[in-house]
């Protein structure tokens, strides 16, 4: 199973329009679950203490560890693990996240707004999971 949980809700109905039609279209290939966070970060902390145990957390950061898409398939479509994606809001994760040292990913060298970031990324999962059906999408 894959979450997505992000920092605070969408503002930008464009870009909460096209999350909303990559979440419809990956219910073809696999459950993806996303999870607004509140922007408090007692709640952030909580929920990664209750999930920390429970698969592998990434955290989407500019900083993080890069790979291109056929790597990020690879890689998605082979783990045996729940996988949990940690989107944050405008300002990165909050200081007390950035000392938990969780393993970090970064979407681009790029720099996008946080809510188009969450659009990248699950455009890459349901480039992933089209790929493992064989589908024509990411040819």
């Amino acid at each position: 199973m894959i979450y997505c949980a992000f920092v605070g809700p969408f503002k930008d109905k464009r870009l909460l329009q096209m999350s909303n039609e990559y979440l419809r279209q990956l219910e073809r290939w696999w459950p993806v679950t996303t999870i607004t966070l509140p922007e408090k970060p007692k709640d952030i902390l909580k929920f990664i203490e209750s999930k920390k145990d429970k698969g592998m957390m990434l955290s989407l950061d500019a900083h993080g560890d890069r790979m291109d898409s056929s790597a990020f398939i690879k890689w998605v479509t082979q783990s045996s693990r729940d996988i949990y994606f940690l989107g944050w809001g405008a300002d990165g994760p909050i200081e007390e996240v950035k000392k938990l040292k969780l393993k970090s990913l970064s979407l681009s060298p790029m720099t996008f707004s946080h809510e188009l970031a969450r659009v990248l990324l699950l455009e890459q999962l349901y480039r992933s999971g089209a790929t493992l059906k064989n589908h024509p999408y990411p040819k």
